[in-house]
């Protein structure tokens, strides 16, 4: 029997872990040393448009910024990381909106797919050429563009989930006017974690890509493409869904200095996570590395609990074991981690 086979998705902090403290060359060094060692037990890794994104932006801080290095090494580490060389190009995840665009409408939105594509672009002149792509691009303001894009997305995310939430409240009340503010967040809460309200989220996400791609729908379809989305990319709602009960459970203000700094990444975790499914990547089963405390425990509340590791113990696993014991060993790892975490 082949063994199974499996796709690695690190997010951006299980890069910059990785890198930390290290010199490019030795960064360098020690990614193509893990990729011999996953090559060896069948892992292929896969980037994350998103995770070259984050890390693109704070090149903005500049070389005496405090994520300035580490976020270099980091994404360089990540294309070395995705390549199999002789020229070929780097293994990249698409974004959530190019999946569920091009599986329910059969194209994709132009600018997202131009603003992917120059993405990469620049993680690869970078790869290319370091000294001139940065110096290149700093003259341009490349990496200001691209920080000023992330914050704009961030805020726009804090403010739509904010308002959705509070729209929903207010369904809510007009269904009990006399309710108490106790009895409101209890009824709110149940009504998030129900069926009908993860399918409000599906259909907005369906009748976004339609605009996007100046399509309109009939309501028969939207419920029909919504359904069959929730079906083939549980997490395109239920990742929202999840946001929203823990913003209300926790009473959080998304526009307090903690959410900006803790909390706005939601949007791009979702993007990270996107892929965690009951499919396969290329006939792969998807691994998320992560040591996002939300992410994890989103991932554990939705049942994906054993396709997420810490970049510690993936390294240690890929260290470990024989290739004839290698499934069975993650297997246990992924089933021993989640039980006591």
């Amino acid at each position: 029997m082949a063994d199974k086979k499996f796709a690695v998705l690190f997010d951006t902090n299980s890069y910059r872990q990785f890198v930390s403290g290290k010199k490019t060359n030795e960064a360098l060094c020690e990614i193509k040393a893990l990729k011999k060692m996953e090559n060896r037990k069948n892992i292929q890794a896969y980037g994350v448009m998103v995770v070259a994104l984050e890390m693109l932006g704070n090149l903005a801080e500049g070389e005496t910024g405090v994520n300035y290095r580490d976020c270099l090494n980091g994404l360089l580490a990540m294309i070395e990381h995705c390549s199999d060389g002789h020229g070929t190009p780097p293994r990249y995840t698409l974004q959530p909106a190019l999946h569920i665009a091009n599986s329910f409408f059969g194209g994709v939105p132009q600018e997202i797919e131009n603003r992917a594509k120059n993405l990469m672009g620049i993680a690869e002149d970078l790869s290319r050429d370091l000294q001139t792509a940065l110096k290149h691009h700093q003259e341009k303001g490349t990496f200001n563009t691209i920080r000023t894009y992330i914050d704009n997305e961030e805020q726009v995310f804090s403010t739509t989930i904010t308002d959705f939430i509070e729209g929903v409240k207010q369904k809510v009340v007009s269904e009990h006017p006399r309710i108490a503010d106790r009895d409101l967040r209890t009824k709110l809460l149940a009504y998030i974690q129900t069926k009908e309200f993860e399918s409000i989220i599906a259909k907005g996400i369906i009748v976004a890509t339609a605009q996007k791609l100046n399509q309109g729908l009939p309501e028969q379809e939207i419920d029909k493409r919504a359904l069959k989305m929730m079906e083939e990319f549980p997490l395109s709602a239920g990742f929202h869904q999840w946001i929203c009960h823990k913003i209300v459970h926790d009473t959080i203000d998304m526009q307090s200095s903690t959410s900006r700094k803790k909390r706005w990444n939601w949007l791009w975790d979702y993007q990270v996570a996107f892929l965690v499914n009951k499919h396969t990547l290329d006939g792969r089963e998807v691994i998320l590395v992560t040591s996002d405390g939300d992410l994890i425990k989103m991932l554990k509340d939705c049942g994906y609990n054993n396709k997420v590791l810490t970049i510690t113990q993936y390294i240690d696993f890929v260290k470990s074991s024989g290739k004839r014991q290698w499934c069975f060993n993650l297997c246990r790892l992924l089933t021993f981690f989640n039980k006591v975490k």
